[in-house]
């Protein structure tokens, strides 16, 4: 039993392992999706995306994966009685031993260098400790013998023997897993050069507004010190503002410094407020001794480097403009990719190679760090308001409220409760009504708002309560009866990002890539009071086009981030939602995508806008037949029991069609549950085919003995039919309409959402 479950334990931690090279990649692409262990902000996309997720480009856990499949195997072998339990013991608690001293170092760099807890790394060591544990109590002789065991072990990989797999599985497998699944496809150079387009534009909204921002309750506590220092800013010290504003602020920050590139976002908003009170001075104060000795540990392993390019995008007057790429790319610094943003930011790159190795650029670095140093710098953000000392990512309200106190003259120490800010609603003026881009596919015009519905049409307009609660199939209907249609997704990241999207790995999905251009509609850092994006799910406030003045594209297009969830897709195979609602708070963005949501479904988050121009003719010949809005053409199999079943048969009947198998857990749960639904309902029209795929139909049919089903199943057992289907795994099932129309397809099967395939029954009934 104890071995068995070691075995267990070791194809599962082997399966987290690929699962984690998988979220690195998303994490490297800035994909990263938002779960259940680790929201957006929750850390995991910096940790996954930071150096120390790789070794010689490799993912660290892709490793990971072959040495538990070994284990397992050598598992089943001591099983089998061809490995002694000593044995085992010894190898389990040595590969263990190294999985959980090297997690405790990764955890190290992750609190330490990063600054971030990455919950899904968690896991990876937690199950690291579990196949310790369980791999020291298989030894016969207690613990302590296992520990010996461990070491007695080691001279047994390069020798002849099961255990002499270990190392060449290692290097083979973390290769082919590499190879299978690589970190994806950087951009192009005019792909970076968009991206440093939209990171370096100004996050003003694009009309005049007048807004007011809702008070949260909440304040935040602030001081002022008495004590003034004075700060030079002399020649090759970055300084952007008037110089005769009143105020200036003199940073000393780390570009890969997560607070910092939030700070960095709330100045761009005070300057947007505040643009004749405010100049900004920058030095740099890396988080790490290579290039700063005054740095408590070594946080931040490209910070050096990073500095450095910003000293020499400085010497060609382009620190700003390279300030901005490199906080917007603080995950992806190699030299490579710094080289290739300077080209983007158009720096000549002749002279910045040359600044690059010139040690005068390395002594600016370290008189940058001394200077911070002596003011008593010790961390980053840190930074001087006409001299007074403050640190941390301090909210706009906070630099505003500081600000124009100093202004005013504030001498001596000085307390502030501040009161934080939520949305910053008001009227947006009189602006147009669409707005037309160049796009994928030619010129576009996309809606400024999302839709109203007035007598069944979309309208776009500001001030009216947005539309919600409608289906893909509502929102194309009322698009096309206002003579529009519904977007794609690749004019809605269009619209959103101020970019043409690329598709980097071919799949017809442009999420999933990284993003070129604006993270968010109105600029590269996000500003959380600026959308309808943080409001609890059950918030009776009415959602309004147009009332949040700031949420808007520079082009003109408004509430692309929050509000509502946005139906995009052509056809109902196509068919996502975008953009995250008013309650996605941090996730809601422009890379935001949903693409398994069925376009049946009716959500009270969900909305929609409208596009007109050119659009892509609709693949028609993919899967005819066997995808979400076609007709299902006509098949013939046998039964399970041998009769002839023909799918005229099911002529003039709402039907679910669902393939499944007899070793197909989520099956098992899901066929009871169509039975109850077939037993129900069949008398108003209804059926159910399940649809074998048993290889060996035997095994379905004594699975049927034992589990017997109201309803016929057919065998296809070559996966002939399957393959006709827009079905890649079990259980897939297609709702179809009693004209024959695949209204939607459900894959998987999960109990807490079982009463919605009741609502999906009384839909297709209603059709």
């Amino acid at each position: 039993m104890k071995t068995a479950l070691f075995s267990f334990l070791n194809v599962l931690a082997a399966g987290w392992a690929v699962n984690l090279v998988r979220l690195h990649n998303d994490a490297v692409a800035s994909t990263l999706a938002p779960g259940v262990l680790c929201g957006e902000d929750g850390g995991c996309g910096d940790v996954l995306a930071s150096t120390w997720s790789t070794l010689f480009g490799i993912p660290v856990s892709a490793p990971a994966a072959p040495m538990y499949i070994v284990l397992a195997i050598l598992g089943l072998l001591a099983l089998s009685g061809r490995l002694s339990a000593e044995r085992l013991s010894g190898v389990a608690v040595l590969c263990g031993t190294a999985g959980v001293a090297f997690g405790g170092w990764l955890l190290y760099h992750m609190l330490a260098s990063v600054g971030a807890i990455c919950s899904y790394c968690l896991v990876m060591d937690g199950l690291n400790l579990a196949v310790l544990l369980s791999g020291a109590a298989l030894h016969p002789g207690g613990v302590r013998a296992a520990l010996g065991a461990g070491a007695a072990a080691l001279p047994r990989l390069v020798r002849a023997g099961p255990e002499a797999a270990m190392i060449p599985a290692v290097l083979v497998g973390a290769l082919a897993i590499h190879a299978a699944m690589p970190a994806p496809e950087g951009p192009s150079e005019a792909d970076i050069a968009a991206a440093v387009e939209a990171a370096t534009a100004s996050v003003a909204a694009p009309a005049a507004v007048t807004g007011v921002a809702e008070k949260t309750g909440e304040t935040r506590r602030v001081v002022l010190p008495e004590a003034v220092k004075e700060i030079p800013l002399g020649e090759g010290v970055p300084v952007i503002g008037p110089e005769d504003a009143p105020v200036t602020i003199v940073l000393f920050e780390d570009f890969q410094c997560p607070f910092c590139r939030t700070l960095a976002g709330n100045l761009q908003a005070l300057k947007s407020s505040r643009p004749d009170d405010v100049r900004i001075a920058w030095y740099n104060f890396p988080m790490h001794t290579d290039c700063n000795a005054a740095a408590p540990k070594d946080m931040h392993p490209r910070a050096c480097a990073a500095a450095a390019a910003s000293i020499c995008a400085e010497q060609q007057g382009k620190f700003w403009e390279m300030h901005d790429v490199l906080f917007f790319n603080s995950a992806k610094l190699s030299n490579r990719e710094i080289l290739s943003y300077a080209a983007g930011v158009g720096m000549d790159m002749t002279a910045y190679k040359t600044c690059l190795r010139d040690p005068a650029t390395g002594e600016k670095l370290l008189a940058d760090a001394r200077l911070g140093a002596e003011l008593g710098v010790k961390g980053t953000p840190t930074f001087f308001v006409n001299g007074r000392r403050l640190s941390g990512a301090q909210p706009v309200e906070v630099l505003t409220a500081v600000v124009d106190r100093i202004k005013e003259g504030a001498e001596g120490s000085v307390r502030m409760d501040v009161d934080l800010l939520g949305e910053v609603v008001g009227a947006v003026g009189d602006v147009p009504t669409t707005v037309t881009l160049s796009g994928p596919y030619g010129t576009f015009s996309i809606d400024a708002f999302e839709a109203t519905l007035v007598d069944g049409e979309a309208v776009s307009r500001s001030g009216g309560e947005v539309a919600r609660g409608v289906s893909w199939y509502e929102a194309k209907a009322a698009c096309e009866a206002s003579g529009k249609r519904l977007c794609t997704e690749e004019e809605w990241l269009t619209a959103c990002t101020g970019a043409l999207p690329f598709d980097a790995d071919g799949d017809g999905t442009y999420s999933d890539d990284p993003v070129i251009g604006r993270r968010h509609p109105y600029g590269a850092y996000p500003q959380s009071s600026w959308c309808a994006s943080a409001r609890e799910k059950d918030d009776p406030r009415p959602l309004v086009a147009g009332e949040h003045p700031r949420c808007a594209t520079p082009e003109g297009v408004y509430d692309m981030e929050g509000l509502t969830k946005e139906w995009i897709g052509l056809t109902p195979d196509r068919a996502g939602v975008k953009g995250g609602s008013y309650y996605s708070r941090s996730s809601a963005r422009c890379g935001y995508l949903k693409d398994s949501i069925p376009p049946d479904e009716a959500d009270a988050s969900i909305g929609f806008r409208c596009c007109q121009g050119s659009a892509p003719v609709a693949d028609g010949e993919r899967l005819p037949g066997g995808k979400v809005g076609d007709i299902v053409q006509s098949w013939q199999l046998k039964t399970l029991d041998g009769q002839d079943f023909d799918s005229a048969q099911l002529s003039g009947k709402a039907h679910v069609l669902t393939f499944w198998a007899s070793w197909c857990g989520p099956c098992r749960k899901e066929l009871p549950v169509l039975a109850d639904l077939y037993t129900r309902y069949s008398e108003q029209g209804f059926s159910v085919v399940g649809i074998n795929i048993d290889q060996e139909p035997a095994k379905a049919r004594a699975f049927l003995a034992q589990n017997p089903l109201p309803f016929p199943s057919v065998g296809d057992a070559d996966s002939a039919l399957m393959s006709r289907f827009d079905a890649e795994s079990l259980p897939t099932a297609f709702w179809v309409t009693a004209s024959g129309e695949i209204r939607q397809k459900t894959t998987g099967f999960d109990e807490r959402k079982a009463a919605e395939l009741e609502e999906f029954v009384q839909s297709l009934l209603e059709h």
